[in-house]
């Protein structure tokens, strides 16, 4: 089982590399105006369909981490909350 670390480490990966987005928007972008023979209309709606089906399946995979994340928090808050009830009932 990963430890808390490693799972906050890939979430936080995931969410960079969701940042990608804003580079092949870019790259796509300059190869709009910039590309000496103009993309198609099919080869730039491939492009976008492309770019929409990684980026669901790099979104869908940040919020799977996100959510194990969560868990796992709320489960160690629980944990260290019954543990500090035990404390003060020995008080």
């Amino acid at each position: 089982m990963a430890s808390a670390i490693d799972k906050i480490f890939d979430l936080e990966q995931s969410i960079m590399q969701c940042w990608n987005v804003v580079d092949d928007i870019k790259l796509i972008t300059e190869q709009v105006y910039d590309r000496p023979e103009p993309l198609t209309e099919d080869e730039l709606g491939n492009l976008l369909m492309g770019l929409e089906s990684m980026y669901q399946l790099k979104f869908d995979k940040c919020f799977r981490e996100f959510e194990e994340v969560c868990k796992q928090y709320h489960t160690y808050r629980k944990t260290h909350e019954m543990i500090q009830a035990a404390k003060d009932d020995l008080k």
